[in-house]
């Protein structure tokens, strides 16, 4: 017997790293546990995004709705998560975040039952460091020195551009650290002559564009790709699995964003298919406590890059056991994703 409990979590960003200039003033994420008759307990988490129009209070609700359908059945190994992922659809449809949510906590709860962690379970090794983006959002000059101090001795820095695609800001940035770049356009980049650009993005240490273009406009990324000499990476025009094999030509890789997807099942899919189709692979993450961050630390040990700070851009992010330090994520070795509620 499966016992299902959910709790609306509100959760504050830091101010000073806040994304953009009207980032709210907090996140209101949903928390799941999944309990079985032995007590073992497995933890999930959504963050509903308003772009999909999903809210917080309808993915509790329909997380709650699955008591009835629980009931019973007996979740032992990776075959029968992937069999709750596809027959609960219909439940919690068209609510990703939730499903997301639900196919972490099973994930988790396996993975502790037997004494191992989710990436054991995954991948068959123990998880390893990732090496993480921390985000620097659209900054007036006034903030940025602040932003870029803190990060100045981490690995990679990504940073958000709008339509403008000025330089100045990647300019100050290399000022002041030896860190690889990546340019988060946000879909903004329309007007922006690539050709061109993309040679003095590339003099500036950027390794990566994302999303240039909103998915509306895919027709235009073959040339804007061909233009580009710097690889192209999709966020907004590959959310699910059925996007993959549309990437090829289009884009150089993907973003994979467990919250968008569906949780971890679809994630190592979609990760094995980029692979076979030769494209670089992302893990991101929206604001997120340390139980989503450590499920996209499963996907990101199989990743070219990461971009998983959602949990070190919170003030108040209730879990432990997950350490954050200068943009290197180390993931816990103890069983399921390692995270918990202090004592």
């Amino acid at each position: 017997m499966l016992k299902v409990s959910s709790r609306i979590l509100t959760l504050h960003p830091r101010n000073v790293f806040r994304i953009s200039r009207m980032e709210e003033k907090e996140v209101v994420n949903v928390i799941l546990q999944i309990q079985d008759g032995s007590g073992h307990v497995g933890t999930g988490e959504a963050s509903p995004n308003p772009f999909y129009r999903e809210t917080a209070s309808d993915v509790d609700r329909r997380l709650q709705s699955l008591q009835g359908f629980l009931a019973g059945r007996r979740v032992e190994s990776v075959a029968d998560i992937a069999s709750v992922w596809s027959e609960v659809w219909p439940i919690l449809s068209p609510s990703r975040a939730a499903q997301c949510a639900l196919d972490i906590a099973l994930w988790d709860l396996v993975a502790r039952k037997r004494g191992m962690t989710v990436s054991e379970l995954a991948h068959g090794v123990a998880p390893g460091t990732v090496t993480s983006c921390c985000t620097i959002g659209i900054s007036t000059p006034e903030e940025l020195p602040a932003k870029v101090e803190e990060l100045r001795q981490n690995p990679i820095i990504k940073v958000k551009c709008d339509q403008r695609a000025d330089l100045e800001p990647l300019r100050f940035i290399r000022s002041q650290t030896s860190a690889l770049l990546i340019v988060d356009a946000n879909c903004a980049w329309g007007g922006v002559d690539v050709k061109s650009l993309s040679p003095q993005l590339k003099d500036l240490g950027v390794v990566l564009i994302e999303q240039p273009l909103p998915p509306q406009e895919s027709a235009r990324m073959p040339d804007f790709l061909r233009n580009s000499s710097i690889p192209v990476v999709a966020d907004e025009s590959c959310v699910e699995e059925q996007d993959v094999s549309q990437m090829p030509g289009c884009f150089s890789g993907f973003n994979i964003k467990l919250v968008k997807c569906g949780g971890l099942t679809p994630a190592l899919r979609m990760l094995r298919e980029g692979r076979e189709l030769g494209l670089k692979v992302m893990v991101g993450c929206m604001l997120e406590t340390s139980v989503l961050i450590a499920a996209g630390a499963v996907i990101g040990q199989k990743t070219d890059f990461a971009d998983l700070d959602g949990s070190w851009l919170l003030r108040d992010d209730p879990f432990v056991g997950l350490k954050f330090e200068r943009g290197i994520l180390t993931p816990s070795s103890e069983p399921g994703l390692g995270i918990a509620l202090p004592a």
